[in-house]
């Protein structure tokens, strides 16, 4: 089973329309070169300090993890395409005798992977807060297990937003799991503060050519950020005249789609609608404004359509995906 959670602010978790049910939607090691400087924290005992000035704090110089990332966990998390880009890492974290294993992670410019091995194995899927140099990544997330011969232990959680380098290039990456929410059909969840902190090179994309503003039957839609990375296809736009509820709300059809010259829809990854203001400046004319986030799994070379639907009317966006 695969959970689509959201880490998202109260901005983005207003009202019922927030995300579709597909989905909208904080290690320690720094990587330079070919050697990596680890660090992972445990509880701790003392209430309110921060992580850094645990303890528990262990740091290795210069340690090479040159172990390769299981294929199963790679498939899971969409990130068999990009393996040489993904940092193989062996970064733990202990709390109430269980442990948290950071074994890998890859960052571009609009997802952000963690690859996580629990022991005792089948905890429970990792509730996660990312943050960077400039805050909390607001994004969206999906999580699941890895499901393959043998392994119970490991899981993914991948971000629907980008990392953010700091001024060395590199994204400094703070992790929390606060809990672990059991998968199997036991239920229930396991609580702890498992910590990690990781700089990682953030891969680049590129912008897609796009018309900037389209009418869609009374809306007026706006494309944000229309961009190709080494794992997806990422947009965002801006609708005025539709609430997030008139997007993503039950009942509703798919705002966006991406599909190829055959009309078959690309995998989607994540997408949903949220207010366009925090939540206590929201009134009844700004509501209905939405600002909306889709991704969809890279697709092989060739020529796609965005296909948009809503307010009675259909447009298209011819997208080429160059190899």
């Amino acid at each position: 089973m695969e959970r689509k959670v959201g880490h998202i602010s109260a901005e983005r978790m207003y009202a019922a329309g927030v995300a579709s049910a597909g989905a909208r939607r904080a290690i320690a090691g720094l990587a330079v070169g070919g050697s990596l400087l680890l660090a992972a924290c445990g509880r701790n005992t003392g209430a309110g300090q921060a992580p850094t000035s645990r303890p528990s704090v262990h740091v290795a110089s210069a340690l090479i993890v040159s172990h390769p990332i299981p294929a199963w966990d790679l498939e899971a998390a969409s990130l068999t395409a990009v393996a040489d880009l993904v940092t193989p890492l062996q970064l733990s974290s202990t709390d109430n005798g269980r442990t948290i294993t950071l074994i890998g992670a890859y960052a571009d410019v609009a997802r952000t992977v963690l690859l996580f091995r629990e022991s005792p194995p089948d905890l429970g899927l990792p509730s996660v807060i990312v943050s960077d140099d400039q805050g909390m990544i607001n994004a969206g997330s999906s999580s699941g297990p890895v499901r393959s011969p043998g392994v119970r232990s490991d899981y993914y959680v991948a971000l629907d937003d980008g990392a953010r380098p700091g001024a060395d290039g590199l994204a400094h990456l703070s992790i929390a799991i606060g809990h672990l929410t059991r998968w199997t059909s036991t239920g229930g969840s396991v609580d702890g503060n498992w910590s990690f902190n990781v700089a990682l090179t953030v891969q680049p994309g590129q912008a897609l050519p796009a018309p900037n503003q389209f009418r869609l039957g009374a809306w007026k839609v706006t494309i944000e950020r229309l961009q190709l990375t080494p794992t997806v296809v990422y947009l965002q736009t801006l609708v005025n005249g539709a609430s997030p509820v008139a997007i993503s709300g039950p009942g509703n059809a798919v705002f966006v789609e991406l599909v190829d010259a055959a009309g078959v829809p690309v995998k989607s990854l994540g997408g949903g609608a949220s207010i366009t203001v925090p939540k206590q400046d929201v009134n009844p004319v700004n509501y209905q404004n939405a600002r909306t986030y889709n991704t969809w799994l890279r697709p092989a070379a060739g020529t796609y359509r965005l296909r948009f639907q809503g307010s009675g009317a259909r447009y298209e966006v011819i997208v080429v995906v160059k190899s």
